[in-house]
């Protein structure tokens, strides 16, 4: 390769890196992030490694890294940030100011809770792997940066988020104006169905006449059509779920438990006008009042 075309490359190569005269140990790397306020907005960061976090203030989120960055003498990189928190006081402007201008990955988890109880008083690691573990035990939706934009970004400004409990981890309907609505267990279970597509292997527990019953959910799937019933359009979600092994009795019971949570899901979300499961595109389409819906679950054995 001729140097004169090697030169750049190398060039281009080292800013990709991060290195330079800024050496990688003198960085700040978030592992959790915090947005609140009303005119001015304080950040909060809790960086990989670090027991004490730290706040800063600004008009905006590059204003606020900026003298986050100036108080603590290190280059504050956000990018592999894991867990970012709001109070829904500051939301849909700065998390996207976060995500396209200041580098926050799109994977990054969100919460909803008290920032100054939450950065003072939780262990923040331990706080997002009991995120992930709700969501790998299908007790909760899984959230993530891009798909609550996109919810915000929808008609009804709402998005579906985690939040802190006194029992540990619930679900809330937060609007973009910082109105929330707070799921029941039932229907944050329901809209697990209604928004999961996923083939990853996790275990439920059923009651039956007979006891408890564990059951490996191993696929399941979602549905969304509009059909005609009774010469009404009607939305029609259809959850199908596959297990291993499961007695026909337990089989029923989970069929009808998921049902019934999955209406109860679809209640309480119209109740709080909000719309995380696409209601209102396919009623749009299909020119159908959406609050017609129907929901069909059947629990099969692979």
């Amino acid at each position: 390769m001729k140097k004169t075309l090697l030169l750049p490359l190398l060039l281009f190569l080292l800013l990709l890196t991060g290195c330079g005269t800024e050496h990688i140990s003198e960085r700040l790397y978030t592992q959790t992030l915090g947005l609140k306020g009303s005119k001015e907005l304080t950040l909060y960061a809790q960086a990989f490694g670090e027991e004490k976090p730290f706040s800063a203030g600004g008009l905006t989120t590059a204003e606020a890294l900026h003298n986050g960055e100036a108080a603590q003498g290190s280059r504050i990189f956000i990018g592999h940030t894991e867990l970012l928190c709001t109070d829904g006081s500051r939301t849909l402007a700065d998390i996207q100011d976060l995500l396209f201008s200041q580098g926050l990955s799109p994977a990054c988890k969100l919460l909803y809770t008290d920032l100054d109880a939450c950065f003072q008083n939780t262990d923040t690691v331990k706080l997002l792997e009991s995120i992930r573990m709700a969501e790998r035990k299908g007790l909760i939706a899984q959230t993530d940066i891009t798909t609550v934009l996109d919810e915000w970004l929808g008609d009804s400004q709402t998005a579906l988020l985690p939040a802190r409990s006194t029992d540990g981890l619930c679900m809330v309907l937060l609007h973009t104006n910082g109105r929330r609505t707070t799921l029941s267990e039932e229907a944050a279970n329901g809209l697990f169905w209604l928004r999961r597509n996923d083939g990853r292997d996790f275990t439920i527990t059923v009651t039956t006449p007979d006891g408890k019953e564990d059951i490996v959910i191993v696929r399941n799937s979602l549905r969304k059509k509009a059909v005609t019933t009774d010469g009404k359009p009607t939305l029609h979600y259809g959850v199908t779920v596959y297990t291993d092994n499961c007695p026909e009795t337990a089989r029923r019971r989970l069929q009808e438990q998921i049902l019934t949570q999955c209406r109860t899901a679809i209640s309480e979300m119209l109740s709080a006008d909000a719309d995380v499961i696409g209601l209102q595109s396919l009623a749009e389409f299909a020119q159908a009042d959406k609050k017609n819906i129907s929901v069909v679950v059947d629990v099969s054995v692979r």
